[in-house]
């Protein structure tokens, strides 16, 4: 070992490493510090057969050089094929509630019904049945005219529909103004004291102005006015309440429909809009 360290200090050996990723490279041995023990023998120099495995770890150390500087980045590569549609998914929670709808104007405010026979439908104001119309009956009373006079009434109009078994000439809804305190009343009566029979089972419009009345005389004793007249003579007097009645008159399991009432130009429709 001696006259081999003496060998190596006097010249520097260059030695082919055999095997593997490094095999036909050179690496210069100066101390026997850089192979493992027993492997630096005379055949392995005088062949350059000394193996990768035959060098110690410090002297492996040294053959890898420096890392490179990193290269620059690639283009991007083309847009894959787009895969096959995913399976449908589970249901989802239910929602929250949503806003509620309009409501129906009901007999309110204003608004009210005489009796519980009286009732907002999905229709209009419901009246009945009543079996017999001659002796029951409601009303839709409103109050929203109350504190004019008959004479700022410009235009009073309701349409309704109505149904009576026996087809009843008296058995139409009517419509009465209540006059100072309900002392006093003008009714319109679409039947005009029986000598009229309105249709059944049809919506119809009435217009109080522009039809004849009576004034203080529900039971068809006197005659019939003109609307004109009686505003003219009773002018002055003070709105206690306007009404539509159904019943009290006559007709046979009768029954009936307010959809709407208008007071100087202000319709109010009742039920669906």
């Amino acid at each position: 070992m001696k006259r081999t360290i003496i060998a190596l200090g006097a010249i520097a050996l260059a030695l082919a490493l055999a095997g593997g990723a490094w095999a036909g490279k050179r690496y210069l041995i100066t101390s026997s510090s850089q192979v493992k023990p027993g492997s630096l023998t005379g055949e392995n120099i005088k062949n350059h057969s000394l193996g990768l495995n035959d060098l110690s770890k410090k002297a492996k150390a040294g053959l890898k050089g420096a890392r490179g500087r990193q290269g620059p980045k690639g283009d991007t590569g083309a847009t894959g094929l787009q895969g096959p549609k995913g399976d449908k998914g589970d249901k989802g929670d239910k929602g929250d509630p949503g806003t509620p709808a309009h409501l129906l104007l009901r007999l309110s405010g204003d608004f009210s019904g005489t009796n519980a026979s009286v009732a907002t439908s999905l229709d209009g104001v419901q009246f009945g049945p009543y079996a017999n119309g001659g002796n029951a009956g409601g009303s839709v009373r409103y109050d929203g005219a109350n504190g004019l006079t008959l004479g700022d009434i410009s235009e009073l109009a309701y349409t309704i529909d109505h149904s009576s078994s026996d087809d009843s000439p008296i058995s139409a809804p009517y419509l009465r103004i209540f006059l100072n305190n309900d002392n006093h009343d003008v009714i319109f009566d679409p039947t005009a004291c029986a000598t009229t029979v309105p249709p059944e089972d049809v919506f119809q419009t009435f217009e109080v102005t522009t039809g004849s009345v009576r004034y203080d005389d529900d039971s068809c004793t006197g005659s019939q006015q003109s609307w004109a007249t009686v505003k003219a003579a009773h002018s002055s007097e003070v709105i206690s309440g306007i009404y539509v009645t159904a019943g009290f008159a006559g007709g046979a399991d009768l029954s009936a429909i307010l959809r709407s009432l208008s007071v100087n130009g202000h319709v109010f429709t009742f039920g669906a809009p």
